[in-house]
């Protein structure tokens, strides 16, 4: 895991040079198609990708994205109406058996279909219309890192494809980012040893950082065994601010834009009720007002901060598993490829 998490800088910069061209010919089909509706379906780690894709291109695009519910296609058998729809299948393996069902379906329906996949030779590649692949390299860690944030440069890459600007979206300055995002490792390894006995926690993103709240709270539950919920800052303070108190661990992603005032609003109830409170934020006054944090490079602006920011808690998870006496490569109970239906 932690070795892979290292790879990224090189596995995105591979994606960009390797899929660009393919992309702008997607995007030319997707225009063409004079698509109304974006749905995504995913699972696991992948989901959570989709759900930044689904704040990423509704806010570039204008169109209206759905994250799908498998079982609508796969248990109830629902025949809908996707006739000027987009359906992107999102997977590392190309093999989860309810998103190629959900891609049949839809394709069946009417839709235009995307699967978006590690592996070239996947089923997934036999069932949609186009491909997209993350060039990271086979990924041998069951908790997914290179993977994930290759999905989330392919949304990035989509998105800035299908935007009327085109260059709204910077997103070749992201491997850079990355890198340096990188450098805070000695610092986080210093930092987990202050968790090693964390059994809950609360972790709290929004906009465009609200996927990677999922992301780390999976990372956390998967690899350390950490009961971790998620939130947006929002729907926190409606209600589940109730259950902090003193000490109670709370992760927050505060990069700069428009959500940086609220998360700080949050940040100051939360130390009003003593919480502990570590931001992964390049905003010194929100870093001043936690209990620990983690400093990131003032140069990354919000809508390219979401890869670099899940960076240090893809470490942080990786590196807590090993301070608990934990392998993050075998985590119990789990397989890198899941089949559900």
């Amino acid at each position: 895991m932690l070795q892979e998490i290292g790879e990224q800088p090189a596995a995105l910069e591979k994606t960009i040079a390797e899929e660009r061209e393919k992309m702008r010919r997607v995007a030319q089909s997707v225009l063409r198609k004079d698509v109304d509706l974006i749905v995504l379906v995913a699972r696991g780690s992948s989901d959570n990708a989709a759900l930044f894709g689904r704040y990423l291109l509704e806010i570039t695009t204008g169109i209206p994205v759905s994250l799908s519910a498998p079982s609508v296609h796969t248990l109830y058998n629902a025949k809908l109406n996707l006739r000027r729809a987009l359906v992107i299948g999102v997977s590392q393996s190309g093999e989860g058996e309810d998103i190629n069902r959900v891609l049949e379906n839809a394709r069946a329906c009417g839709a235009f279909t995307i699967g978006i996949t590690n592996e070239p030779a996947s089923s997934m590649v036999k069932l949609v219309d186009e491909t997209l692949l993350m060039r990271g390299g086979h990924e041998r860690s069951v908790a997914a890192t290179k993977t994930f944030t290759g999905q989330m440069m392919l949304f990035y890459m989509l998105a800035a494809a299908l935007s009327k600007d085109s260059q709204s979206i910077d997103y070749e300055k992201i491997p850079e980012f990355t890198a340096r995002a990188l450098e805070q490792k000695p610092a986080i390894v210093e930092l987990v040893q202050r968790y090693v006995f964390m059994e809950n926690c609360v972790v709290v993103g929004r906009g465009l950082a609200y996927a990677n709240a999922y992301e780390f709270a999976l990372k956390l539950m998967e690899t350390s065994y950490v009961v971790a919920e998620r939130f947006s800052s929002a729907d926190f303070l409606h209600g589940p601010v109730a259950m902090i108190e003193r000490h109670f661990p709370v992760f927050l992603f505060a990069p700069p834009g428009v959500m940086l005032a609220g998360t700080k609003a949050l940040i100051g109830r939360l130390r009003e009720l003593k919480a502990d409170t570590l931001a992964i934020t390049a905003d010194l006054d929100a870093a001043s007002i936690c209990t620990r944090s983690i400093i990131m490079p003032r140069d990354i602006d919000e809508f390219l901060a979401p890869i670099p920011y899940i960076i240090p808690a893809q470490l942080f998870a990786g590196l807590l598993a090993e301070a608990k006496g934990l392998d993050p490569d075998q985590p119990r109970s789990l397989s890198k490829v899941t089949r559900t239906l």
